[in-house]
């Protein structure tokens, strides 16, 4: 049997959900019995013989932010050339436009097919770091000539599709789909967890617990949900924040909230948990009322999707990602508007007939998101693609 080889690239690994899919995309074509090459600047452990790491170390130390991907920028399409060349690539994939940029080169000279995943707006990201004018500028650049060397685009909501579908795919006639993430199976489900976990963090009897979870970073926008707390009008009213900052200016805004709880006086109402493992998280969901996503922006948010699967109620801002996952207005509210999300937590703890057709419709969207994403991210990128 002819394996089919497959060349990617990651310069690292970070804790998120984007590096969990990028992992689950590798082992996806290697459950499939494809040769997979994976061109970075530090291991990326997977285990399968089918799996090779090729390994570019640099002479000297750098960070995770712009050093690095600068170092991508200019080194990895040689290295990607050569290995291409060397090991008879037949398709690449890009998970990224920073990475189709990369892989255009190889792609074009070598004349291979090359599919890009786009998990996310970068530009945003950006922003949110606070980046100059140039790094934006030179992001759109490297984005846009990315997208236009590849032969399909796969996004992971609807509004990228879009957007992407009205600015490039027109003019290059280039497919471009969308790949939802999924729900992943939960495996904490005794009722006890819940107990032992709420004593665990001092939560009293009878406590409502309120919860939200990702990379802790401006656009998360978890201000206004602190903010809230004080306002809604319930002493017994507790919130996890669960996760960490990922870049410089992500600790920066850690320590604002930190000290805007000490403000409000919310110490012993508001608890940072850090970064949880998956199923210490679940746990987490597991002893909760709400979960709560008030961003500013989304790809497709996992920890969304996983306090679904752990069959908790969820609020989530109106923006791409949250709106493909939860659909209805009840399940939504403006990022921007207080009052709105002041307003529908205190209907949900007010009111248990709310409550029970807000979890009705959780349910509902949760079913949706039942399926297997490896599969579909096999077909979705190997079937059909012409270079």
């Amino acid at each position: 049997m002819i394996r089919m080889r497959i060349m990617t690239a990651m310069y690292t690994i970070k804790r998120g959900g984007a590096y969990e899919r990028f992992k689950m995309m590798v082992e996806a074509f290697l459950d499939k019995q494809c040769e997979v090459h994976c061109l970075s600047l530090i291991p990326i452990p997977i285990k399968n013989p089918f799996y090779h790491n090729h390994v570019r170390r640099l002479p000297f130390k750098i960070g995770g932010g712009w050093v690095a991907k600068l170092m991508v920028l200019f080194l990895f399409p040689v290295y990607s050339l050569l290995i291409g060349w060397q090991e008879k690539i037949d398709l690449f994939v890009a998970f990224g436009s920073l990475y189709a940029f990369v892989l255009a080169i190889p792609k074009y000279i070598l004349k291979r097919p090359m599919v890009t995943l786009i998990r996310g707006d970068s530009t945003f990201v950006l922003k949110m770091q606070d980046s100059s004018r140039y790094l934006l500028w030179l992001n759109k650049v490297i984005e846009y000539l990315g997208l236009t060397f590849s032969n399909r685009i796969i996004t992971v909501n609807t509004a990228i599709q879009k957007d992407i579908s009205r600015v490039i795919a027109k003019k290059k006639k280039i497919d471009v789909e969308v790949l939802f993430n999924d729900v992943p199976p939960i495996s904490i489900s005794l009722q006890e967890e819940m107990f032992r976990t709420r004593t665990q963090f001092a939560i009293p009897e009878g406590a409502k617990v309120l919860v939200t979870a990702g990379i802790i970073n401006k656009g998360k926008n978890i201000e206004i949900l602190i903010k809230c707390l004080p306002k809604i009008g319930m002493n017994n009213l507790f919130l996890f924040i669960v996760g960490e900052g990922s870049a410089k200016t992500d600790f920066h805004y850690q320590n604002y909230l930190k000290e805007l709880i000490e403000t409000l006086g919310l110490d012993q109402r508001v608890i940072f948990t850090g970064w949880l493992e998956k199923k210490e998280l679940w746990k987490i969901f597991r002893a909760a009322d709400l979960f709560v996503l008030p961003s500013k922006s989304e790809g497709m948010p996992n920890a969304m999707l996983e306090a679904l699967g752990s069959d908790l109620p969820c609020l989530g801002s109106r923006v791409p990602g949250i709106i493909d996952i939860l659909q209805y207005e009840e399940l939504m509210f403006d990022p921007m508007d207080e009052q709105s999300l002041i307003d529908k937590i205190r209907h949900l703890f007010s009111d248990f007939q709310y409550l029970h057709e807000m979890k009705a419709l959780c349910q509902d969207r949760k079913k949706a998101f039942i399926f297997d994403w490896k599969e579909r991210v096999f077909h979705l990128v190997t079937n059909r693609t012409q270079s």
